[in-house]
């Protein structure tokens, strides 16, 4: 066996980007009952729970909720294409609009911010496959 592949590694820590993403988005309240952004809608935005939370839904399943200090949005953001499922305050939320622009700073500036957005992702493929 490889010793590599014997040693302990610890859990990755979560890490909490609200702050960066307050100072460098677009912070909006939600109402419960409001649509943020719905199937098909062209991508403006990355979206970061402040505080609150989001249901993501496509073709009327619910994929996941999605909690404060998460993202959600970001696929779309990053390929360019329509979105792919609707997403709705469940409870009143604040939550950052982050424009393409800044979301690409803080990938550039802020390496851990990578691997939090992938482990986003990887999160929400999995969370999908399961409500297929």
């Amino acid at each position: 066996m490889n010793d590599l592949a014997s040693t302990f590694r610890p859990a990755a820590q979560v890490m909490d980007f609200r702050q960066l993403a307050r100072g460098l988005g677009t912070v909006i309240n939600y109402a419960p009952g409001d649509t943020i952004f719905r199937e098909g809608d062209e991508p403006s935005y990355a979206y970061i729970v402040l505080s609150g939370k989001v249901e993501v839904s496509s073709h009327g399943k619910l994929i996941e909720q999605v909690g404060e200090g998460r993202p959600f949005g970001v696929v779309s953001l990053i390929d360019k294409k329509q979105r792919t499922a609707t997403a709705m305050a469940v409870e009143a939320c604040e939550i950052a609009l982050v424009a393409p622009r800044q979301f690409r700073f803080m990938i550039e500036t802020t390496p851990n911010f990578v691997w939090y957005v992938l482990s986003e992702v990887v999160d929400r493929l999995r969370a999908t496959n399961s409500a297929l």
